[in-house]
């Protein structure tokens, strides 16, 4: 089955910018101790590239991967022959066990996060469309911890007196991340990755919103599938939808960067997150517009094609940009975490990204998968799968996954 280009774009350009977010957060994933704060910020350019990320790039470019993957869903499911829920069960569980490696080197993993995710999917295969688009806009608007945190502000929870010796420190967790980090103790980092790791994995997933918002644009990516707006791509009406995508959107990024700092109240904290979630819907809608009508201009289609190569290796591609900003910032690799301002940092994301575009198209021309793909494929249909490209068939026909 022919892949659709548009989506390997797209996924690429997630890629873009899920690795320039990591490169500047130093591919961390813990809060920053107080005695780190402002560790990148060595230059007053360091504070705008810093404003740029958080508002336009956090958040952002995972929900385009998220709902691709969702759309990855229904291609693959209701579309491919003999591909039924147990084998996508099974293809969850090798990605679950690709995300674990993953996850032991870098616990800002999401490779675990999308297997366990996933499986929720599976239920969903024979539910209404109506009722999939629904329940994916609650989730994906985070409505649980809105609905939670309304109550709580109405009517404020009594504080239970608990032990704070049941209660890890934050602050300390935190700074013996930090330490097996800079010190670049190997072997111990990866044992605290594979424990505590998934617990503040945990936590973050809860405290962030995600532990809702991840399900919520899977089935929107789902409900897309089942329009089969992949399939009339041209008939998507993208001035219309970048115009009320900004229209909305931006107004509610300038919301959120105003209402959002710890010095306000509590009142307006509390509209600050509702906008961030709804940002996080509606500014990738418009980069998804964008993309698509970059696409179809004369003049920019070169452009965006670049994209194409890396996002038909999206798991390689991901993989190897942790990789690569592991090396960047741990002390077992160049160890620059405090020394590298995150200006620079950006500039190297972006570097290393034109790096695996070149990567990827001379991989294409030699093979119809990408490394880390293959594997995958081979250990889903439980035998070894063909990788180099024969003279008599120069496509891979891969569905696209996110």
């Amino acid at each position: 089955m022919k892949r659709i280009e548009e989506i390997d774009a797209l996924r690429g350009f997630a890629l873009f910018g899920i690795i320039m977010t990591h490169m500047f957060e130093g591919y961390l994933a813990s809060f920053t101790p107080p005695q780190y704060a402002g560790f990148n910020i060595l230059f007053p350019i360091d504070t705008f590239s810093r404003i740029v990320v958080q508002n336009l790039f956090v958040g952002k470019f995972y929900a385009i991967f998220s709902m691709l993957f969702g759309l990855s869903f229904y291609l693959i499911l209701d579309r491919k022959k003999g591909f039924g829920p147990h084998k996508f069960a099974w293809r969850l569980v090798l990605l679950f066990l690709i995300g674990y490696i993953h996850h032991i080197h870098y616990r800002g993993d999401f490779l675990t996060v999308y297997a366990v995710f996933g499986m929720a999917l599976i239920p969903f295969r024979k539910v209404s469309t109506k009722l999939i688009l629904v329940v994916g806009l609650f989730f994906a608007i985070n409505g649980p911890t809105i609905l939670i945190k309304t109550i709580a502000l109405i009517q404020p929870a009594v504080q239970a007196s608990v032990p704070t010796s049941m209660h890890p420190n934050p602050v300390e967790l935190a700074m013996s991340y930090y330490d097996l980090i800079l010190n670049g103790e190997y072997k111990k980092l990866l044992v605290s990755n594979s424990t505590i790791g998934f617990i503040n994995k945990y936590n973050y997933l809860k405290f962030s919103g995600r532990l809702w918002v991840v399900p919520g644009l899977f089935l929107l990516g789902l409900w897309v599938g089942r329009k089969k707006w992949h399939e009339n791509l041209d008939k998507i009406p993208l001035l219309k939808l970048i115009a009320v995508s900004a229209l909305i959107g931006i107004p509610l990024m300038l919301i959120n960067f105003y209402v959002s700092t710890p010095s306000n109240s509590e009142l307006l904290r509390y509209f600050g997150t509702i906008t961030k979630d709804l940002t996080n819907i509606f500014i990738p809608l418009l980069y998804i517009g964008l993309v698509l009508l970059l696409y179809k201009s004369v003049r920019t289609q070169k452009i965006v094609k670049q994209l194409i190569p890396v996002g038909k290796m999206g798991l390689t591609t991901y993989v190897l940009q942790s990789a690569f900003g592991i090396f960047i910032f741990y002390g077992y690799g160049l160890g620059l975490l405090l020394k590298l301002s995150g200006t620079a940092a950006l500039g190297l994301g972006l570097l290393f990204f034109l790096v695996q575009i070149l990567f990827s198209k001379w991989w294409f021309n030699k093979y119809k998968f990408g490394p880390l793909e293959w594997l995958w494929r081979s250990g889903t249909n439980r035998t070894w799968q063909s990788i180099k490209i024969s003279k008599a068939n120069n496509n891979a026909n891969e569905l696209p996954v996110g």
